[in-house]
């Protein structure tokens, strides 16, 4: 499988945590968790809550774990915008100063699940995804929290949005692909609320499952509602932290 990306790309020296039990004479299961602490990571976050330095090219634009094995990047669908995955620290639960549409890195949460750093995953203009360049392997959960830019967005709406309607719900599905020869095939789905009927259905970080997904080479994290047309309009940005990944290691002999 060959599977190129013309991004720049920081590349991890920590090792994330990581715990492995043999399945058999010549093979053993590791999951490892990303869990996006360190001194690499916290290279990678911006100082500035609305992600000036993700659109000026000052953070590099993709980030790679080589332990897991798991690699994210950001991307520009026009000047002055970003979209994908990147790293954050900030947390407030303040809509009133932290929840205008500047402020895009914050999740509405008190502190990261562990640790300080996280990702937040913007949808602007296309799908968000994580991926395997290297193995192929299972994601076997993580925990996910709301940004208080979509949360206030939600709830009491702004001079882009308006507040959800009480029949209104805002919900990811979370694709895994498999790429053979530069072909993409879909497989697995982990689908999980953000928004339900006008209301958060998460408070502070929840873990989801990704059991029903197979092994995939690429999740990809499309953002959905139930309001009419393809076009969510609403802040499509929600956290992820601490992603546990399971593969199987040969052992050495």
């Amino acid at each position: 499988m060959k599977y190129f990306y013309h991004i720049l790309i920081s590349v991890v020296t920590f090792a994330g945590l990581a715990s492995c039990a043999p399945e058999s004479d010549k093979e053993m299961v590791c999951k490892y968790t990303c869990d996006f602490e360190g001194a690499y990571w916290d290279s990678l976050v911006d100082p500035s809550p609305n992600g000036d330095n993700l659109v000026n090219g000052t953070i590099p634009s993709g980030w790679y774990d080589e332990h897991s094995d798991l690699a994210g990047e950001v991307s520009q669908p026009f000047p002055g915008y970003w979209e994908g995955v990147a790293l954050s620290n900030h947390c407030s639960v303040d809509c009133k100063n932290d929840g205008e549409p500047n402020d895009q890195l914050f999740a509405y949460v008190e502190s990261a699940y562990s640790g300080k750093n996280f990702i937040i995953c913007n949808a602007f203009m296309n799908s968000p995804f994580v991926y395997f360049p290297n193995k192929r392997s299972y994601i076997e959960s993580m925990q996910i929290a709301l940004t208080t830019y979509s949360y206030n967005t939600a709830l009491n709406g702004n001079h882009i949005a308006r507040p959800l309607a009480d029949n209104q719900s805002i919900w990811v599905e979370a694709v895994g692909y498999t790429i053979e020869n530069g072909k993409e095939e879909a497989g697995g789905v982990v689908k999980f609320y953000l928004y339900k009927n006008g209301k958060p259905t998460i408070t502070g970080w929840e873990k989801i499952s990704f059991a029903t997904m197979s092994r995939a080479d690429k999740i990809v994290f499309n953002i959905k509602w139930d309001g009419g047309g393809d076009y969510v309009p609403h802040p499509a940005y929600f956290a992820i932290d601490d992603i546990v990944v399971v593969r199987q290691e040969k052992q050495e002999l």
